[in-house]
C-alpha cells in the first residue's frame, strides 16, 4: 500500500475515535451586566420553560432543569451563570442529545437576560 493511503487511513482512524464529552457552561456573563439574583432566577425559569423543561428544585442561585431523561444544574449570581449536566449517558450518541438541549438552554439563558 502507498504511504499516502496508510496516512489516510490512519487519519480516519483517529477522526473516528473522537470522545464526546459533556457540555458545560463555566461562569457564562449575562448579556446585561443589570440584574438582582430574583431578576435571573425569573430570566432563567422563563428560558428553561420556553425551551420544555421542568424546574424540579429551584432556589435562590441554583436550579435543577430536566427534559426527559436530560437533567442539568443551573447555578448562578446576578452577573452569569454555569450549566452543568447530572449523570449524562456513557453512550455518545446519546451524550451528543444531551449536549444540545444544554447549549440551547445556553443559548435561550442569553437571550432571556437580554429582555
Amino acid at each position: 500500500m502507498p504511504p499516502r493511503i496508510l496516512v489516510l487511513l490512519g487519519l480516519l482512524v483517529i477522526a473516528g475515535c473522537t470522545v464526546t464529552t459533556p457540555y458545560e457552561v463555566l461562569a457564562e456573563p449575562f448579556a446585561t451586566n443589570i440584574g438582582t439574583i430574583e431578576a435571573r432566577q425569573a430570566q432563567i425559569r422563563r428560558a428553561a420553560t420556553g425551551l420544555g423543561w421542568t424546574i424540579t428544585e429551584d432556589d435562590p442561585g441554583h436550579m435543577l432543569a430536566n427534559k426527559g431523561e436530560i437533567s442539568v444544574l443551573v447555578e448562578y449570581d446576578p452577573t452569569g451563570f454555569s450549566v452543568h449536566e447530572t449523570n449524562p449517558p456513557a453512550n455518545t450518541d446519546e451524550i451528543e442529545r444531551w449536549n444540545q438541549a444544554a447549549q440551547a438552554l445556553e443559548k435561550n439563558i442569553l437571550a432571556q437576560s437580554r429582555a
